[in-house]
């Protein structure tokens, strides 16, 4: 009668290391290119280019290193600029995470769909988010692949509906999109460039990610995967946009945040919340 529960055990060790194996490899591609788009954004006004290979490129026209480059930047430049993102919420969990992030003195940008409306004991979360100082950003209303991605008509419709209610909840008129599955999503039957193509007609833009520590691969996901794979990877950027999730299931980011908190305060991260101003870092730009 025990060797069930054991070889569910062990099942279950075997799919997480599966899975952070999965995470580090998706956080490995997401590196594509040695500078990213802030550094790069900010090297035109210090005369410096990127050259073919990724590295920068001075008034000289000698290739020097982005260690050099930074070197030669501000210093306020020079620090990893970090935005926490949390999608799929708000949920039960919001509060908490609200409560870790107030104790901490930091923003995050908050990607809502609309189920939480739905619910008069969530709905307040909206506002509270808003009245926290966070940014709010839409992630559809039904976060239904098979719904909004059926069609251009459907994409736009689900828009219109989140935009209006975080905008009726809040009074923010948000210009931020998440797509469900992101950018790069392989669930769209359709062309995902018509649906960036409503987007940009609106006047919004749509944020992909550079940081994916896994945790919304199950409840039962560990928080040490979840810290190591923020803090392990933060020192590869210069703009982080890091991906954690917001809803019923995910327990174990919200035991894992203090300590990523306070991980990438001492690395002496610069905590942003997202605005029209933030780096579009995109898996593909459309």
């Amino acid at each position: 009668m025990m060797i069930l529960p054991i070889l569910l055990s062990v099942a279950a060790a075997v799919m997480s290391v599966i899975t952070l194996i999965s995470v580090n490899d998706i956080n490995r591609r997401l590196r594509s290119v040695s500078l990213n788009s802030y550094v790069e954004q900010t090297l035109v006004s210090y005369n410096y280019v990127l050259g073919s290979s990724g590295t920068a490129r001075g008034a000289s026209g000698t290739d020097v290193s982005e260690n050099t480059v930074l070197a030669t930047l501000p210093q306020e430049i020079a620090r990893t600029r970090v935005y926490l993102t949390f999608d799929d919420g708000p949920s039960h969990n919001t509060a908490k995470i609200l409560d870790i992030l107030k104790k901490h003195n930091v923003r995050a940008t908050f990607f809502v769909n609309g189920k939480a409306s739905e619910s008069t004991e969530l709905e307040p979360l909206y506002r509270d988010i808003a009245e926290d100082g966070h940014a709010l950003g839409m992630h559809s209303y039904t976060h239904k692949y098979s719904e909004i991605y059926s069609s251009r008509e459907a994409f736009e419709t689900d828009l219109d509906k989140i935009h209006s209610l975080i905008y009726n909840e809040t009074g923010i008129d948000t210009r931020l999109y998440r797509f469900p599955g992101g950018s790069a999503n392989t669930v769209s039957r359709q062309p995902m460039s018509q649906f960036a193509d409503v987007l940009h007609q609106h006047g919004y833009e749509y944020y992909d990610w550079n940081i994916y520590p896994g945790d919304n691969s199950g409840r039962a996901y560990p928080k040490e995967a979840i810290i190591s794979g923020i803090l392990g990877n933060i020192s590869e950027y210069r703009v982080a946009i890091i991906l954690l999730h917001d809803s019923d299931t995910h327990g174990s980011t919200v035991e894992a945040l203090p300590e990523v908190v306070e991980g990438l305060l001492a690395q002496g991260a610069e905590f942003c919340v997202m605005d029209s101003d933030t780096p579009a870092i995109q898996q593909i730009s459309y």
